[in-house]
């Protein structure tokens, strides 16, 4: 089977909300809101479409997306730009065959072309620490909301910071449907 990570285009616009709805269906941890999500963090002035990537097959069926959005981390004497992962999804049947860990790994790889330093993640913790996310708590990271510790993680993409990010994370308004 052959699945290709890609930057997607308007034409994938559509496929990929029908795609995201199609994924969170049968999941019963979702609030089934992850498509008006996506499409609200699109229309926000920070977009960046190279941050946003798909998993087509062979045929060009989508089954897989993922994107990352700039959100600011801060502490009492600095605020740092860092970027959170807000979307990621997989098709049911194309689930544990590490689809969802390459659309992690080319958003990481997206990310620090850009020079971005840090991605904090909210979700399955299990999954996200096989990529090397780390527990955001232990480095001072927190959230405006109630999570459990092990949900909210954080990568650091590069080796050489002097000075970690640390600090509340703030959202843009368009993450929380303002």
């Amino acid at each position: 089977m052959s699945i290709f990570i890609s930057t997607l285009t308007e034409m994938d616009y559509e496929l990929s909300l029908q795609m995201i709805e199609n994924a969170f269906e049968e999941t019963s941890e979702s609030e089934q809101d992850e498509v008006q999500h996506v499409k609200r963090l699109r229309m926000a002035p920070d977009y960046r479409y190279e941050l946003e990537v798909i998993a087509k097959t062979a045929d060009d069926d989508i089954i897989g997306h993922a994107m990352c959005s700039e959100v600011k981390i801060e502490s009492e004497e600095e605020t740092y730009v860092a970027l959170v992962l807000a979307s990621l999804s997989v098709l049911n049947a194309y689930q544990q065959k590490g689809i969802g860990a390459a659309l992690v790994q080319a958003l990481e790889e997206r990310a620090y072309a850009q020079e971005y330093t840090t991605i904090v993640v909210l979700g399955h913790p299990d999954f996200y620490a096989q990529l090397g996310y780390e527990i955001a708590a232990k480095h001072g990271i927190t959230v405006p909301f109630n999570m459990p510790d092990e949900a909210v993680r954080v990568k650091f993409l590069w080796d050489t910071l002097e000075d970690l990010p640390h600090g509340e994370v703030h959202y843009p308004k368009q993450f929380f449907g303002v």
